[in-house]
């Protein structure tokens, strides 16, 4: 075999303790996940009771109709709030690219949201949003109009005013990496574009977003992925009421393994979440080719 040159060694070490942390706290849960779905395991049984029961987990995730509809939300939720993020945090990237004065102090705001404490924001837009006592409701109302949404209490808004909420608490980091990627668009670009008599939109068109695309990529896949996800939001705003308008597939999934004490069918699910995560995923990067330019 090859001598390993001292680079490699050093290379490795650095390594190393990702390596450690990836496998006990990702690859072996994961793997774990995969051996008890395809058993009939609860921890009111003897571990000597348990048997196989092959993919009867997995098949009864598809008749049943709270699990369903659970991955129908997930993916509701993530059509909402990953456009929502996107777009929220473009525009607030070119704001804050432009001079004005007190720029400084204004992206330091932007972090505030990002590192408040999950709990404190739903107490705080639980006050907000409260259909007959809010503050939201009461300026609506003030405004002339007469039935204002019921927001969180809602049936068929919970699941949206929820994708809003964690819009603007996580605008943060996608507004950072939007930030340095304008950043690094070369400012020649926009001369010759200039010259040439295209205006703002089309600059943007036409220069912006091609240079950005990689930068759209990562954040939407990475997006997508944290937003099927998303349970903290869930569980301390709505946690999945009213009735199951917003009970998504990862509250369900903790739902049936610490509540119900079915593990075993609980990790099939998060399997078949694994599994549309990939299908989505890979669906992006055999995409990605026609829109985005490296």
């Amino acid at each position: 075999m090859p001598r390993i040159t001292k680079e490699e060694k050093v290379a490795f070490w650095f390594v190393a303790p990702f390596l450690v942390g990836f496998s006990l706290f990702y690859l072996l849960p994961t793997l774990y996940a995969f051996v008890i779905s395809s058993l009939d395991y609860n921890s009111f049984k003897e571990f000597t009771d348990v048997k196989f029961a092959g993919l009867a987990n997995y098949i009864r995730v598809f008749k049943d109709p709270i699990a369903i509809s659970s991955f129908g939300r997930s993916l509701l939720f993530t059509s909402c709030y990953v456009p929502g993020i996107i777009v929220t945090a473009l525009m607030l990237s070119m704001m804050f690219n432009a001079k004005f004065h007190f720029r400084t102090f204004t992206r330091t705001l932007i972090m505030l949201p990002y590192v408040t404490n999950v709990v404190a924001i739903a107490i705080v837009f639980s006050i907000l949003l409260n259909p007959y006592d809010g503050v939201v409701n009461k300026l609506l109302v003030s405004w002339g109009i007469a039935h204002p949404p019921q927001w969180l209490a809602g049936i068929r808004t919970s699941l949206v005013t929820v994708a809003g909420i964690e819009v603007w608490h996580s605008i943060a980091f996608p507004t950072i990496v939007y930030l340095a990627a304008l950043q690094g668009v070369p400012r020649d670009l926009y001369e010759s574009a200039e010259i040439d008599g295209a205006g703002r939109i089309r600059k943007f068109l036409s220069v912006t977003m091609p240079l950005i695309s990689p930068t759209t990529f990562f954040l939407v896949i990475t997006n997508i992925i944290g937003s099927f996800q998303n349970y903290a939001i869930f569980r301390v705003l709505t946690n999945g009421g009213p009735g199951t308008s917003s009970r998504v597939i990862s509250l369900n999934i903790y739902e049936e393994a610490f509540s119900y004490n079915k593990y075993s069918y609980a990790s099939a699910q998060a399997i078949l979440l694994f599994l549309v995560i990939l299908f989505i995923t890979i669906i992006q990067w055999r995409g990605q080719k026609k829109w985005v330019h490296y």
